[in-house]
C-alpha cells in the first residue's frame, strides 16, 4: 500500500509554554542506528506493515548535503482521549544522546478545534549553549488498525529557547473522531489512539545548521565580525572583508600617515578605522565614517554601485595618499600585473605591441564553461588577413596576428567575472546567469609570454568570492572567503559572519540551471544567484600576503579609545535620560522681564540673561524632596512660596494650572507629570511667592473653588516694553473694573491714571476686555494673563506690540561680493561695511528695510540696493524681487530648507545679502540678465559673464554689451594697449550647439529656458568668425563631449576649422591647443567625427582612443582599418577605440587621415553635395577614465570619492 497517500505536511511551529507530564502507556524504540536505548525489533511500524526503518527511509526524508547522526521512533498508546487535560506530556524517550518526549493537545493549542502535536528535546545534563538538529515526524494512528494514519514531517534546530517544535493544527479534531465513508476507521476509536514520533538526527559540522540567528554573535562563533549595510552598500561590505584579510594590504594601509586627517574627509583614515573595529570589535562595524569620505550622502549610500569600479577608485585613492610614505607602491605591488597587446606579422618580421599595467581582469563568462575557458578567450589571437591587413611600417599591407598575452601575474589577482553585458537583440543590459566553473586552484603559466619569469610556478589558489544574487536592477552582494591558509571558508554576509563548507563554495555559485531531482521533464530551475569577482592568490607568495601583523598606529588607537568614552559617556546620558526627568521653574523675576506671550518660554527661546531654574532630577525624587532642593538653591525659605503645575491648553499657551499642596506632596515627580501632563518630557512649574495678605493655610490647601489667580503684564508704551508686574487673586462674581485700582499699584501709576485692558486669549489673538463684565462672564480662570497700557490714542495698542513681537527675527546683512563682470555692480574699489543686524518685524516693508540699510552704509538711494536670499550654504540665491507687498519676510530662504538658529536673545536669525549697484533697480527689474560664457582661446579660459540688456530688442544689444565687457576684461588682463579682437556667438543647450547668432535675432527668442546658455568665442586660427563660416580653404564643424553615447553630452561645445589637406596629426596638434588639456588627459581621449543629425556611434567615424581590452567590438577595429563606417555595434567609444601607438594596425594610419576628406565623404554619399549651414558636421570627445580600461565597460559606473 501507499503509506504517504494519506500523510501531508503541516506548518511547523513551536509549542509555547511548559507541559504537565502524563504517566500514559508508551513504548519507546530506537533502530539499530541509534545510539541508546535499542529496543526489539519490531515488525510493524505502528502505521503500516513495513518496519520502522523502512518507514523513516520512505517518509522521513533529508534535506540535501545533510548526513543522519542517529535515528530513533517512539510509540504512545493512549487510551482514554476523552479524560486528557488540555496540555499531555509522553514519557520519555532517548534518540542521538538527548532525551525527548511528545507534547500533546487534544484540543489545540491557541487553536480551537484541533488536535496540536509537539516533539520536545531536553540535554541529559545542563550545558549552555545546547543545540540539536533533527528531522521528524508525528503520526495518528488507529490503534487496530495501522493502514489508518495521519502523519506531517519537519525539521528544526532545536536550543534552549526552542526546546518544542511540532504542529498546531495537526489535524481538525472532528476529522480525528469520524470518517469519509462507511469503509474507513477513526483515528480515533473508542478513545483510543496511537501517537508516534520518527526521529532522524542530524549532523551539524558547522554548528549553524537551521540556525534562526537570533543573538547570533559572529565573533564568538567564527572569530569574525561583519559590517553594517547602510542600505544599498553590501557590495562595499564584501570587498571591505576581501581586502581587509589580505594582510599585507591591511599593514599598508595602516602605515599611512593619517596623525592629522579629518576621519569625515579622509578615505585613509576612516578604512583605518573600519579594518581596525573588524579586528577587535564583537559588534558589526559601521561604515558610515568611511562612506562620508568619498563625498556620499545619505541617499548614496542606498544608490547600488559597482563593486568593480569602487575597487580601483578606492585603490586609486589610496595609492595617491600613499605617496612619498614608506609604504609608496604597496598596492601596485600587491594587486598590479602587465599584460602585453601586440601585432605580429606572419610573412615579416615585425611586431607592434604595448605592455600596459593592470590591477583587475575582466573575463567573459558568456560562451566559456570555466575559468581556463575564460584566460584562453582572453587571449585569443585575431588574425589580420585579406581586406583586414595590417599596414606594417616599411613593409606595406601584410597578414598578422592580433591578441593580448600577460607579462606577470600580481600576487592577489583579482578576476571581475563579466555577468552584466549589453545584449544587442534587447537592445538593454541583461545579467548572464550562465553555469561557470572556477576552480579552487589554476595554474596560470601558460597564458605568460615565453619571456615572463618562470623561477616560480604561477600556481593560484583561490581565496574570495564575491557573489550577486538578483536581476540587473536589483539584487544583493556577499562575500565567501577564506582568510587563511586553512581551507576553512565563511560567508560574509552584511553584519553576519558564518561558517561555510568548501565543497558549498564552489557547486552552489557556479551559477547556471538547477536540476530538481525527480522533475520528470519539467524545466530546471533558475538560478540568479552566482559570482561576480574571485580573488586568487599566488601560492607561493601566499605566506606573505596572509600573514604578519603590522601594529596598529598609535594615534589611531588614541583616537578609537577616545571614540569609545565619548560613546560611553553617551550611553550613560541615555541611561540618565531614562531615569531622570527635566525640572523647570518660573518665578516672578523671569516674568517681569518677559517680553512675549504667557509667562516665559520653556525652550531655546528664553534668553539667556533671563534663564529659568533648569535641573535633571530622578524621577522617584518626592515633590517634598524637591521643594526643599528648590528653596536651598534659589535662597528662599520652605514657607515663602509655593508650586504651581502649569499645562498646555488647546490654544497653544502654557498656563498655570494648580497649586501642589497638601497630598500631592508625597508624589514623586515623575507621577506629578504623568498626572497632569503625560505627553511632556519635562515638568513645568511656576514659584508663586507667599503675600502678606495669603491666608495660614496657604502652604497646606488650594484657593477656594471661586477664587482665581491671574498674572499681571503693563504696556509701557513710552519705553516700548512689556514686563510682568505680578499676580492677584480675583472672584468669579466681581467686575473685571474692580481690579483696576490694584493693577495702577502693581505697575506704579496714579490712582486716577485711565488705563485699558487686554486678555492673552491665544499667540495670535489678544482681545480687549469690557470693564463691566463679571470674571466668570468674561471666562477668567486660573492662570490666565490680563495685560493693560495707559489709555492713548496715539500710543501703540498691545495687540499691535504682540504682533510685532510674534514676527520679530534678527537679520544680518552681510555685503555680496560682486563679480567684476557684472556692469550694474559695484566696481569694488570701496570696501565694504561690516556686517550689520536688523531687529525687526519679519512684515517690515521691504522699502523700509532698504531706507534703513543705505543710511548705515552711506547710500543716498536706497533703491540702488538689491537683496538677495541666502542658501543653507551661504551662498546668494535668487534676487528679491521689489513689489508693492515685499516684506522683510520675502528676503528670508524658506523655511522647508533651512532651520534657523537662535541669537542670544532667543530670536531667530538670518542672514540676508545685500549689493550695491550702479543703475537704479527699477531700471534692472526692467531689463533681463543673460548669462554668457566667454571663452578665450583654449576652452580652459572660460569666465562666466552676466550681461544685462533690455527684454525687447535684438540680440545685437546683447552682442556690444557683451563684447564691452569682454574688452574691459582683456585690458583690465594685458594692459590699454591690448589688440582688438573678433567673437563668434552661438547658443548652447544640452551641452550641444544649437544655433549661430547673427545678431538680428529677437531678445525673445533665445534662452527661452533654464537648460540653454549663450556663448561667446574668441575668433582665432582655429576658428573662423562668423563672417567666414565656410569658405575653400577651411570650414567649421562642431566640437563637443560626450559619455557612453551621443545623445549624453557634457561640458561646453565649440567651433574649430578644418582645412583640405591637412592631415589628421596637424589637426589633432590644434585640436590640442585648443582644448588645453595636459598630455595625461589627451592621452585618455576618444575622437569620432560624424554629420549632424547622427544619434549613434555606429553611424559615425572613429579617429582614434585608448587602448582597449577584449571587450572592444571588432566591427569598430574593421571600421578604422578599411576606412568606412562601422556596422552592427552599438557601442561605447572606450570599447571600440586603440591608441595611438596602434592606429597603425588597422591598415591606415592616423597621421594619414585628413579630416576634411573624411567628412567630405560622408556628406557626399549621404546627401550628394557638401551642406552650406554652418555646423553641419561635428567631432565628438570622449574621456576615458584610466581606472576604466580593460573592463566590461558596459556597465560602468562612475563612483565620486573626494579626498
Amino acid at each position: 500500500m501507499d503509506i504517504k497517500r494519506e500523510g501531508e505536511n503541516e506548518q511547523a511551529t513551536p509549542a509555547g509554554g511548559e507541559m504537565t507530564p502524563r504517566s500514559d502507556s508508551g513504548t519507546p524504540q530506537t533502530s539499530p542506528k541509534g545510539t541508546d536505548d535499542i529496543a526489539g525489533t519490531r515488525k510493524y511500524s505502528g502505521l503500516s506493515t513495513l518496519e520502522e526503518d523502512d518507514f523513516i527511509n520512505t517518509n522521513v526524508i533529508l534535506q540535501s548535503r545533510v548526513e543522519e547522526e542517529a535515528r530513533g521512533y517512539f510509540h504512545w498508546e493512549i487510551d482514554n482521549w476523552t479524560q486528557l487535560p488540555d496540555r499531555v506530556i509522553s514519557k520519555t524517550f532517548s534518540v542521538g544522546g538527548y532525551d525527548w518526549d511528545i507534547l500533546l493537545f487534544p484540543r489545540g493549542n491557541q487553536a480551537a478545534e484541533k488536535v496540536s502535536l509537539y516533539v520536545e528535546a531536553k540535554p541529559r545534563e545542563a550545558v549552555d549553549g545546547w543545540h540539536v538538529c533533527a528531522t521528524f515526524g508525528l503520526a495518528m494512528s488507529n490503534t487496530e488498525d495501522p493502514s489508518t494514519f495521519k502523519h506531517s514531517l519537519t525539521h528544526h534546530r532545536f536550543t534552549a529557547e526552542e526546546a518544542d517544535w511540532g504542529f498546531t493544527q495537526f489535524a481538525e479534531l472532528r476529522d480525528v473522531m469520524t470518517v469519509p465513508d462507511s469503509e474507513s476507521r477513526p483515528l480515533l476509536e473508542r478513545g483510543q489512539v496511537r501517537i508516534s514520533a520518527f526521529l532522524r538526527v542530524v549532523k551539524d559540522p558547522l554548528g549553524v545548521l537551521w540556525h534562526n540567528f537570533h543573538n547570533y554573535s559572529s565573533r564568538k562563533h567564527t572569530g569574525y565580525v561583519g559590517l553594517r549595510n547602510q542600505g544599498a552598500t553590501c557590495y562595499m561590505n564584501s570587498l571591505l572583508q576581501s581586502l581587509y584579510f589580505t594582510t599585507e594590504f591591511r599593514n599598508a594601509v595602516y602605515q599611512i600617515p593619517t596623525e592629522s586627517d579629518d576621519p569625515k574627509k579622509s578615505v585613509a583614515l576612516a578604512l583605518q578605522r573600519v579594518f581596525y573595529n573588524l579586528q577587535g570589535s564583537d559588534d558589526p562595524v559601521d561604515t558610515t565614517e568611511l562612506t562620508k569620505s568619498f563625498g556620499w550622502d545619505s541617499l548614496e549610500s542606498f544608490m547600488q554601485h559597482d563593486v568593480q569600479e569602487f575597487n580601483r577608485v578606492l585603490q586609486d585613492n589610496l595609492e595617491t595618499k600613499m605617496k612619498g610614505t614608506v609604504v609608496d607602491g604597496a598596492v601596485a605591488r600587491l594587486f598590479e600585473g602587465k599584460m602585453k597587446s601586440y601585432i605580429r606579422c606572419v610573412d615579416v618580421e615585425y611586431e607592434s605591441s604595448r605592455v600596459e599595467n593592470y590591477y583587475d581582469i575582466s573575463l567573459n563568462v558568456k560562451g566559456c564553461a570555466t575559468l581556463r575557458d575564460s584566460f584562453a578567450n582572453y587571449c585569443e589571437v585575431e588574425t589580420l588577413d585579406g581586406e583586414n591587413k595590417y599596414q606594417a611600417e616599411g613593409f606595406g599591407l601584410q597578414a598578422a596576428r592580433k591578441g593580448v598575452i600577460f607579462e606577470s601575474f600580481p600576487p592577489v589577482l583579482q578576476l571581475q567575472l563579466k555577468r552584466f553585458e549589453y545584449d544587442f537583440q534587447r537592445d538593454a543590459m541583461v545579467k548572464i546567469n550562465d553555469r561557470h566553473e572556477f576552480p579552487p586552484t589554476i595554474d596560470l603559466g601558460d597564458f605568460l609570454s615565453e619571456d615572463a619569469d618562470r623561477s616560480q610556478p604561477w600556481t593560484y589558489v583561490l581565496h574570495g568570492v564575491l557573489v550577486h544574487s538578483g536581476d540587473l536592477h536589483s539584487g544583493h552582494y556577499f562575500g565567501l572567503l577564506r582568510p587563511t591558509i586553512e581551507d576553512v571558508w565563511y560567508r560574509f554576509d552584511d553584519d553576519r559572519v558564518v561558517p561555510v563548507a568548501p565543497g558549498e563554495v564552489f557547486e552552489e555559485y557556479y551559477g547556471g540551471d538547477l536540476a530538481v531531482p525527480g522533475a520528470r521533464g519539467r524545466p530546471a530551475v533558475k538560478r540568479f544567484t552566482n559570482a561576480y569577482m574571485l580573488v586568487y592568490i599566488r601560492e607561493a607568495l601566499r605566506d606573505n600576503v596572509l600573514g604578519g601583523e603590522a601594529p596598529v598606529p598609535a594615534h589611531l588607537l588614541r583616537r578609537v579609545q577616545e571614540d569609545r568614552a565619548e560613546e560611553e559617556r553617551r550611553q550613560r546620558e541615555r541611561e540618565e535620560l531614562a531615569t531622570t526627568v527635566p525640572v523647570k521653574v518660573v518665578s516672578d523675576v523671569q516674568f517681569s522681564r518677559h517680553q512675549a506671550f504667557d509667562l516665559s518660554y520653556f525652550d531655546q527661546r528664553q534668553p539667556a540673561d533671563n534663564a529659568l531654574f533648569v535641573e535633571r532630577l530622578p524621577r522617584d525624587m518626592p515633590l517634598r524632596a524637591f521643594i526643599a532642593h528648590y528653596a536651598a538653591r534659589t535662597g528662599q525659605a520652605l514657607d515663602s512660596f509655593r508650586l504651581w503645575i502649569m499645562v498646555g491648553r488647546v490654544n497653544k499657551t502654557v498656563r498655570c494650572e494648580a497649586p501642589l499642596v497638601g497630598g500631592t506632596m508625597d508624589l514623586t515627580l515623575a507621577q506629578v507629570l504623568e498626572n497632569r501632563m503625560p505627553r511632556w518630557t519635562e515638568l513645568r512649574l511656576y514659584c508663586e511667592p507667599r503675600s502678606a495678605t495669603a491666608p495660614a493655610d496657604f502652604l497646606e490647601n488650594k484657593p477656594p473653588a471661586r477664587l482665581s489667580m491671574v498674572h499681571a503684564k503693563f504696556f509701557d508704551t513710552a519705553a516700548y516694553q512689556m514686563r510682568g508686574v505680578g499676580s492677584l487673586y480675583v472672584q468669579a462674581d466681581h467686575h473685571v473694573r474692580d481690579i483696576i485700582p490694584e493693577l495702577r499699584a502693581l505697575a506704579g501709576l496714579p490712582p486716577q491714571t485711565p488705563i485699558t485692558l487686554y486678555e492673552e486669549v491665544k499667540p495670535s489673538l489678544v482681545e480687549e476686555m469690557n470693564t463691566a463684565l463679571t470674571f466668570q462672564s468674561a471666562e477668567i480662570q486660573s492662570g490666565d494673563i490680563i495685560c493693560f497700557q495707559i489709555t492713548d490714542a496715539d500710543a501703540m495698542r498691545v495687540p499691535a506690540f504682540f504682533d510685532e513681537v510674534q514676527h520679530r527675527i534678527s537679520v544680518r546683512f552681510v555685503p555680496r561680493t560682486p563679480r567684476s563682470d557684472e556692469e550694474y555692480g559695484s566696481t569694488g574699489s570701496t570696501p565694504e561695511p561690516a556686517p550689520l543686524v536688523l531687529t525687526a518685524s519679519s512684515k517690515t516693508p521691504y522699502d523700509q528695510v532698504a531706507q534703513w540699510l543705505a543710511e548705515r552704509v552711506d547710500m543716498l538711494d536706497p533703491l540702488k540696493l538689491r537683496f538677495y536670499t541666502v542658501s543653507p550654504t551661504g551662498q546668494p540665491r535668487q534676487a528679491v524681487r521689489r513689489t508693492p507687498t515685499a516684506a522683510l519676510a520675502d528676503m528670508l530662504p524658506n523655511a522647508m530648507f533651512i532651520q534657523p538658529a537662535l541669537n542670544s536673545d532667543g530670536l531667530q536669525e538670518f542672514t540676508v545679502m545685500y549689493e550695491r549697484l550702479e543703475v537704479d533697480i527699477v531700471q534692472i527689474e526692467s531689463m533681463r540678465s543673460i548669462r554668457v560664457t566667454y571663452v578665450g582661446r583654449t576652452m580652459r579660459d572660460e569666465t562666466v559673464l552676466d550681461v544685462l540688456v533690455p527684454k525687447t530688442g535684438s540680440v545685437k544689444a546683447l552682442m556690444e554689451a557683451t563684447y564691452a565687457k569682454i574688452d574691459q576684461l582683456v585690458r583690465v588682463q594685458r594692459g590699454a594697449d591690448a589688440q582688438p579682437f573678433s567673437l563668434r556667438y552661438y547658443e548652447v543647450g544640452c551641452h550641444r550647439i544649437t544655433r549661430i547668432l547673427t545678431g538680428d535675432e529677437l531678445m525673445s527668442e533665445i534662452c527661452t529656458t533654464g537648460l540653454t546658455e549663450v556663448v561667446a568665442e574668441l575668433c582665432t586660427s582655429d576658428t573662423l568668425s562668423n563672417e567666414a563660416m565656410d569658405t575653400d580653404s577651411s570650414r567649421n564643424v562642431e566640437v563637443f563631449h560626450f559619455y557612453r553615447g551621443l545623445t549624453h553630452a557634457h561640458s561646453l561645445p565649440f567651433m574649430f576649422a578644418i582645412r583640405p589637406n591637412e592631415v589628421w596629426s596637424d589637426t589633432w596638434e590644434r585640436l590640442q591647443r585648443k582644448l588645453g588639456m595636459s598630455e595625461m588627459e589627451l592621452k585618455n581621449l576618444g575622437v569620432v567625427c560624424g554629420k549632424q543629425g547622427m544619434l549613434h556611434l555606429q553611424q559615425c567615424r572613429v579617429i582614434q582612443g585608448s587602448v582597449s581590452d577584449r571587450t572592444e567590438s571588432p566591427a569598430m577595429d574593421q571600421t578604422r582599418a578599411s576606412n568606412t563606417p562601422p556596422v552592427d555595434a552599438d557601442t561605447d567609444v572606450n570599447a571600440s577605440a586603440m591608441s595611438s601607438d596602434n592606429n597603425s594596425a588597422n591598415g591606415v594610419t592616423e597621421c594619414d587621415m585628413c579630416l576634411w576628406d573624411i567628412l567630405q565623404q560622408m556628406n557626399t554619399k549621404d546627401n550628394g553635395a557638401i551642406p552650406e549651414i554652418a555646423v553641419a558636421d561635428f567631432i565628438a570627445l570622449h574621456h576615458v577614465d584610466r581606472s576604466s580600461r580593460h573592463r566590461n565597460l558596459h556597465h560602468e559606473r562612475a563612483i565620486r570619492i573626494l579626498n
